[in-house]
């Protein structure tokens, strides 16, 4: 039983150890990123183009969004919803970068009911016509990551509207 034991502790220890590496790896890689965004604006330019998967559009229903927005994009407020805005930068063309993390929390089978949470890192680019708001990002890699994102277009558009 001793053995059973040790097996099922050292099975849970590597399986934390791994999910603190990622989340890791993950808030390592953020920083990393908005880094170069800082140091040069057209890292920016050239990261927002990859982004082409429509997460959401509504229309403009309130005038004055920019000035709600204007906190997030001058670094005064971070946090919208479960997100946070770790850098928000304004393109060229009017559209607006922003780089978000989200801690997500979930009740696993390998974690035998107990929460853990995982760090994931989005990023989104705001466009706007003259009617609509459009948020777009890259291609989500799970199922988790494609929830996160449409929450985050919920959020960001009941905070502009």
């Amino acid at each position: 039983m001793t053995t059973r034991l040790t097996l099922i502790l050292g099975a849970a220890a590597v399986y934390i150890g791994y999910r603190l590496f990622q989340n890791y790896r993950t808030k390592a890689g953020t920083q990393s990123l908005i880094k170069q965004l800082k140091k040069d604006s057209s890292v920016g330019e050239a990261f927002a183009e990859e982004f082409s998967i429509t997460v959401a559009k509504q229309a403009i229903s309130n005038p004055n969004w920019p000035q709600t927005l204007q906190p997030y994009m001058e670094g005064q407020q971070t946090r919208l919803g479960d997100f946070v805005i770790q850098h928000a930068q304004t393109l060229a063309d009017g559209s607006y970068l922003l780089v978000t993390t989200a801690d997500y929390r979930e009740n696993s089978q390998a974690s035998r009911g107990m929460a853990t949470n995982d760090v994931h890192n989005l990023n989104f680019v705001l466009k706007t016509t003259d009617t609509q708001h459009i948020l777009y990002s890259d291609l989500h890699t799970d199922l988790v990551d494609k929830t996160l994102r449409s929450d985050f277009a919920k959020i960001l558009f009941q905070h502009i509207q």
